[in-house]
C-alpha cells in the first residue's frame, strides 16, 4: 500500500469508532532472510505481513484487537470486535488515553528502496561467499543474511497522524576453525552500506588466529573491548534506566539523576537521525525526540511512560529504539597498542543479572579472547565473568571509532586495571 492509502485507511477506521479514545496502527512488514551452515543453505524465506492494531478505550477500560483483513468492507466488523472486547474488559488503574494532539513528529531517513525491494541474489551470494571462504581455510561458517522493511501508519482519536518507513540489512557470520572461532554482525539501513566481502575474510582470519587457546592467569589487567562486546553490555543499562523502577528503588539508578554514575568519558545518547535511525513515535502516538541519557558520566534522563509521568510530574520520555555510545578515533588494534599488556575481548553472551540494584552481571566471553603482551597476541580460553558495567565504564582510558551493532552504536574501549 502507498503512504496515502495507509493513512486513509487508519483514518477511516477511527471514523467508525464510537468510544472516546482510540488508536489505529496499520503496519506492513517484509522479512527476507537466508540462513546458512554445515556448508549449505539451511533456510531461504521471504515473508510479508500486513496487520491493523486497533485499541479502544472509554476512560477507564481499554481493549486491543488485531486484524489481518485490510479492506474497507471489513472495517465495521473490526471496530465492532474491538468495542465488544471493551465491554468485557476490567478497569485499568493505569489507564492513559492516546497521546495528546498536536504532536510534532521528526522526519527520519531510515529507508532505502534498493534494500526494501531486494531480490534473493545479494543474500545468496553473501551466504555462498562466507561458506566458500571458510571452506578454503579448512573452517566452517554459519550465519544469516537478509533484508527487512517495516512501514507504519498511525492515527489517534486526539488528532495525531503519523507515518514511518524503515529498512534494515543484516549480515551475521560465525566461523569455527579447530578450537577457535570468530563472529561478526553487520547492520545498516542500506545493504550497500555493509562491508560484507571484507568482513568475511576478516572473520575467517580471526577464527584461525583463535585456534588452540591456552589458559591464562587471572588477576588485574587492562581490557580492550571490541565494539560488539560494548554493545552486548549496553542493553542492561537501558533496562535499568527506567524512571518508575528507579523511583521504586529497584535499579542502580535510584536517586542518582544529576549525579555521576560512570567515568567522565562515557556518554550514552539517542539521536533519531544518527548512526542507528530511531522511531519517531511510540505505540500511543507520542513523539520521540533526541535524548542524552548519560552525559560525560552524569545521569541526565530516564525513560518514563506517560502514566508514571502523570503520577510523578516527570516528563514522559519514550524509548526511541536507537542508542549510541560516543566514541573517538581508531580501532581496537590501536587501543591494544597503547598498553603493554591487556586482554582483548570480542564479544559476550549468556549475560544475566546477578543483582539488579547494583547492576552486577555475569556472563561468558565468546568467539575470541586474546592476551596481548608487548606487541604479540595469543588466544586464551573463554571464561565466566562477574562485572558491573557502570564500574567498567568508569575505567575507560581511551575510545575508538563507533560501529553500529544492532540497535546500539558502540566504540572499542580500553579499560584500565579490571579484575579478571
Amino acid at each position: 500500500m502507498t503512504r496515502e492509502e495507509m493513512l486513509d485507511f487508519v483514518q477511516e477506521v477511527l471514523g467508525r469508532v464510537s468510544v472516546p479514545d482510540a488508536v489505529a496502527d496499520l503496519s506492513e512488514e517484509r522479512s527476507a532472510f537466508v540462513r546458512f551452515g554445515q556448508e549449505r543453505i539451511t533456510q531461504n524465506m521471504d515473508t510479508f505481513r500486513r496487520a491493523l492494531r486497533l485499541w479502544v478505550g472509554d476512560g477507564c477500560r481499554k481493549a486491543e484487537y488485531v486484524s489481518h483483513r485490510i479492506e474497507g468492507k471489513a472495517i465495521p466488523s473490526i471496530v465492532k470486535a474491538a468495542e465488544d472486547l471493551l465491554h468485557t474488559a476490567s478497569e485499568d488503574p493505569e489507564y492513559m488515553p492516546p497521546a495528546e494532539g498536536g504532536q510534532a513528529y521528526p522526519v527520519i531517513d531510515a529507508y532505502d528502496e534498493a534494500t526494501a525491494l531486494a531480490e534473493p541474489g545479494p543474500r545468496m551470494s553473501a551466504a555462498a561467499g562466507a561458506m566458500e571462504a571458510a571452506r578454503r581455510s579448512g573452517a566452517e561458517a554459519a550465519g544469516l543474511t537478509g533484508m527487512y522493511r517495516e512501514t507504519t501508519a498511525m492515527a489517534t482519536s486526539t488528532g495525531n497522524l503519523c507515518f514511518h518507513d524503515a529498512t534494515e540489512a543484516v549480515f551475521t557470520m560465525t566461523v569455527h576453525a579447530g578450537g577457535g572461532s570468530s563472529y561478526r554482525s553487520l547492520v545498516s539501513t542500506r545493504w550497500s552500506g555493509m562491508p560484507v566481502d571484507s568482513s568475511i575474510e576478516e572473520v575467517v582470519e580471526e577464527a584461525l588466529a583463535d585456534s588452540e587457546p591456552d589458559d591464562f592467569p587471572g588477576g588485574e589487567m587492562d581490557l580492550v573491548l571490541e565494539p560488539q562486546a560494548v554493545a552486548d553490555l549496553v542493553p542492561y543499562l537501558l533496562w535499568s534506566m527506567n524512571a518508575r523502577t528507579s523511583d521504586e528503588g529497584i535499579t542502580v539508578f535510584a536517586g542518582r539523576e544529576g549525579r555521576e554514575v560512570t567515568g567522565g568519558n562515557f556518554t550514552l545518547s539517542s539521536r533519531l537521525g544518527g548512526p542507528v535511525p530511531g522511531r519517531p513515535f511510540d505505540s500511543d502516538g507520542l513523539a520521540c525526540a533526541d535524548q542524552v541519557w548519560i552525559d560525560g558520566g552524569v545521569l541526565r534522563t530516564l525513560q518514563c511512560d506517560r502514566f508514571w509521568a502523570r503520577k510523578t510530574g516527570r516528563p514522559a520520555v519514550p524509548g526511541p529504539g536507537c542508542y549510541s555510545v560516543d566514541g573517538g578515533e581508531g580501532t581496537a588494534d590501536d587501543l591494544v597498542a597503547r598498553t603493554p599488556r591487556c586482554l582483548r575481548i570480542r564479544r559476550f553472551w549468556y549475560i544475566r543479572f546477578v543483582d539488579q540494584k547494583s547492576l552486577e552481571l555475569t556472563g561468558m566471553t565468546r568467539d575470541g579472547v586474546f592476551l596481548c603482551e608487548n606487541g604479540t597476541c595469543r588466544p586464551v580460553r573463554d571464561f565466566r565473568w562477574n562485572w558491573k558495567p557502570l564500574e567498567l565504564f568508569s575505567r575507560i582510558e581511551a575510545l575508538g571509532a563507533s560501529e553500529r551493532k544492532g540497535f546500539v552504536s558502540a566504540p572499542p574501549m580500553l579499560l584500565r586495571r579490571v579484575k579478571v
